[in-house]
């Protein structure tokens, strides 16, 4: 299942870009801008995508959470429980 594996925050989180992990036999990551996918790059290679998210300071999630590509309201919902740990880290916390 798709993971959102970095975010790169905006004031509202509902509006950050996220680098989704898709599944395959070589894992590549989707680059988007927010749930409504108003600006997708890739899918890259992950060193490719380890780079940019160096490059552009994006927040690694330590716990990605699993989400289903087609339920942008289940993607929001999953971003605002994306907490800053701290300049680069980030953790998936559900119950907040």
């Amino acid at each position: 299942m798709p993971q959102i594996v970095a975010i790169l925050f905006e004031d509202k989180k509902e509006e950050s870009y996220i680098a989704i992990k898709l599944e395959g036999e070589e894992p590549e990551i989707l680059f988007t801008k927010g749930p409504d996918f108003s600006k997708t790059m890739g899918p890259y290679p992950v060193p490719y995508a380890e780079a940019t998210f160096r490059k552009w300071n994006y927040c690694m999630v330590e716990n990605p959470p699993e989400i289903n590509l087609n339920d942008k309201m289940s993607i929001a919902d999953t971003m605002v429980h994306i907490l800053r740990q701290s300049n680069n880290t980030a953790k998936y916390c559900p119950e907040n």
